[in-house]
């Protein structure tokens, strides 16, 4: 089942339709779907596991500053999702994709994968190493920093995107504020970035994203 800007808007209808009745059975509100966006990689790379920062056979490691994101998957009433499939999807740190459609003139990063197909643990946890994608250009206005995801559960299946609190381009970003159904430079809910959880102790900043999905 897709989860639907139409169907969550409905659930929170509902909600206040039933007097609040619906709301104490949500114990956290879904998250936000998002636009897919035209860089999947329909082609996928054979190396696309949890480290995202070094290619498979290359002793190079991806341009850029190494972060590590982690989270769990869960459904409304804050239980875990176990085995579902995670795939994420990012520029490089100089903000191109590798995909063929990008044509930008920014060069792409052979030592970085772009991609990791994932699955939550009994928990519903999951872990990646990766770096911090680049803005870029879309038109007249930039993109913010984000890092694309698709969540399969057992029933939903939900498109959204992680951003990164403190970013000046969030504000002017059209493609946000069109997700968000709202004007460009409103306040954006702080549900769409990432949880800074401090560093390792090689000084990898660690970020925390949890996705929760209306059935699991």
């Amino acid at each position: 089942m897709v989860i639907t800007r139409r169907r969550l808007l409905g659930r929170t209808g509902l909600m206040l339709a039933s007097g609040g009745l619906v709301a104490k059975a949500l114990a956290a509100e879904p998250t936000m779907p998002m636009a897919m966006g035209p860089f999947y990689p329909v082609q996928k790379p054979t190396d696309a596991d949890a480290d995202l920062v070094q290619v498979a056979g290359r002793a190079a490691r991806a341009a850029g500053t190494p972060i590590e994101v982690s989270g769990r998957i869960l459904d409304r009433h804050g239980k875990p999702v176990p085995g579902a499939r995670i795939e994420v999807w990012q520029a490089n740190a100089a903000g191109r994709y590798a995909h063929k459609s990008d044509d930008s003139s920014v060069p792409l990063d052979p030592n970085f994968e772009g991609f990791a197909n994932l699955t939550a643990d009994r928990d519903g946890a999951y872990r990646y190493l990766t770096i911090e994608p680049g803005a870029y250009r879309a038109g007249d206005y930039w993109r913010a920093k984000h890092i694309h995801y698709q969540v399969d559960g057992r029933v939903n299946r939900l498109v959204t995107q992680m951003y990164f609190a403190g970013d000046q381009l969030i504000a002017q970003d059209r493609t946000l504020a069109q997700d968000l159904e709202q004007k460009v430079g409103a306040p954006v809910p702080p549900v769409i970035f990432a949880r800074d959880l401090g560093k390792r102790p090689d000084g990898v900043s660690r970020l925390a994203f949890d996705v929760i999905l209306i059935d699991g």
